[in-house]
């Protein structure tokens, strides 16, 4: 009987559905059935005589079982991926002599590829689900309820027609204007028009991401890839918003390091995770938008020229509100509704607010506007509102002068109280200026913009309110 099982050992080690692998107490290779054959894709002929730790050492298996095996005495699991990708689930188990000495080493390889690649994407999805909520909850994905969603008049359609027309390709696009006409609600409408329309949209501003984070942030990182980086690593924006679009809001503000990456993944569609060596490809569609004169930031170096010229294939400028009186009503008009439901009142136009409003110059566009007609719903006494409710109209300027800023309630308040209260004046008007834009309100005052918001944020804590 013994020698009919050893005559045919080795056609019953074929027929199994594992692979097997087994070696002397010096980790080489006595014998492979068929089954491991066709998992490493080597011959039985090349394995047999090869020790498993000069095959690891020559870079083609990552980790072997044989010498832990002999070495303890005890079995052993590993996973092991293979040159071509494979991944491999190895069980070792020693074979003793009747003194207890390990002589040999049989190992059972069962292929998990497909076990492992379902975990990967499992953890993808998971990563990617984090980094929406995370950008969720910072404003960082537009809702279409703000006016994204507003049809423009007359007066823009041509405009709308060129940017129709881009949106059917996947072509890069640079939004040009001044701040406040509305480049992130035109960056939304080309994305509603494109094929991506049912895919993510992500923005980016660009000029309030710390310079220390942006390229995390963008390219997302590895566990461990810096000092308080999550364990298990994080998705970047860009690979957030693969198949859809991602909106880079104010690209002049990108450090010039990042716009060369940026350039990188707009010619080859593959981002590197911070502290990763391999290219992952991602398809997503780049919307950029800036109120700069990038060809005077590129002459001044502050902008690289092949990333301009990139982005410059195809160009939409919104004109000014200023420019585009047949706009203003219908604007009005619309954020007056929209503010209405927001806050529960019926609130209507008066004759007279028409011609002031179209009187006016809007320095702060579309945004003024909508600031405007916000604070009109809110404050307005009665439900019509009438041109003197507006802060525009210089009779209600004259009729109701702003105090005094040196004027100051001592009650009760020392030095740092005081202080305070004029630097919650002194940002309040630097924002209000600029309509609310915080970006430039802090390049006005020549403070990072991540200063002002820790002093903002300071402040609130005080109790008084900036924004």
């Amino acid at each position: 009987m013994d020698s009919v099982l050893l005559e045919y050992m080795e056609q019953a080690f074929d027929v199994f559905q594992d692979g097997i692998w087994i070696s002397d107490a010096d980790s080489t290779c006595l014998f492979v059935n068929k089954k491991y054959e066709e998992l490493s894709g080597f011959s039985k002929k090349w394995m047999m005589g090869r020790k498993a730790t000069s095959i690891v050492a020559e870079g083609i298996f990552d980790v072997a079982v044989n010498p832990e095996v002999i070495s303890t005495g005890r079995p052993v699991s590993k996973i092991q991926t293979l040159s071509n990708g494979r991944h491999l689930s190895l069980d070792g188990f020693p074979i003793l002599d009747k003194e207890g000495k390990v002589v040999m080493c049989i190992t059972f390889i069962r292929d998990i590829s497909t076990i492992v690649n379902m975990e990967n994407k499992l953890a993808h999805q998971r990563d990617l689900l984090n980094t929406l909520v995370r950008i969720n909850n910072s404003s960082g994905l537009q809702s279409a309820e703000d006016g994204s969603n507003f049809i423009f008049s007359s007066a823009m359609e041509a405009f709308l027609s060129k940017a129709r027309i881009m949106a059917q390709t996947d072509i890069s696009i640079l939004i040009l204007g001044e701040t406040g006409v509305g480049k992130d609600v035109m960056a939304q409408r080309i994305h509603a028009m494109s094929r991506r329309a049912d895919k993510p949209f992500i923005k980016v501003d660009c000029g309030s991401i710390s310079p220390n984070l942006i390229e995390s942030e963008l390219f997302g990182y590895i566990g461990g890839a810096f000092s308080g980086a999550s364990r298990s690593g994080r998705i970047g924006l860009i690979e957030a918003a693969a198949g859809g679009t991602v909106f880079f809001d104010e690209i002049g503000e990108l450090p010039l390091p990042l716009q060369t990456r940026l350039l990188r993944f707009l010619q080859d569609g593959v981002i590197v995770r911070v502290g990763a060596n391999t290219p992952r490809k991602v398809d997503v569609r780049v919307v950029a938008a800036t109120n700069k004169d990038l060809e005077k930031a590129v002459s001044r170096g502050e902008f690289r020229s092949d990333l301009y010229y990139r982005l410059k294939i195809a160009v939409l400028n919104i004109p000014p509100l200023r420019r585009r009186k047949d706009d203003i009503m219908p604007l009005a008009n619309f954020f007056l509704q929209y503010f209405c439901r927001k806050y529960n009142r019926s609130v209507t136009m008066g004759e007279d607010v028409e011609a002031l409003l179209l009187s006016y110059d809007w320095p702060g566009n579309v945004r003024e506007l909508k600031s405007m007609m916000q604070e009109a719903v809110v404050t307005c006494p009665k439900n019509v509102v009438r041109s003197y409710h507006l802060p525009i109209n210089s009779t209600a300027l004259s009729r109701e002068p702003e105090p005094s800023s040196m004027e100051f309630d001592f009650e009760g308040k020392d030095y740092h109280d005081i202080m305070r209260e004029m630097e919650c004046r002194m940002l309040k008007a630097a924002i209000a200026r600029f309509s609310g834009n915080m970006t430039a309100a802090s390049k006005m005052l020549r403070m990072d913009r991540s200063t002002m918001f820790r002093k903002i944020r300071d402040l609130e804590k005080h109790g008084l309110k900036v924004l």
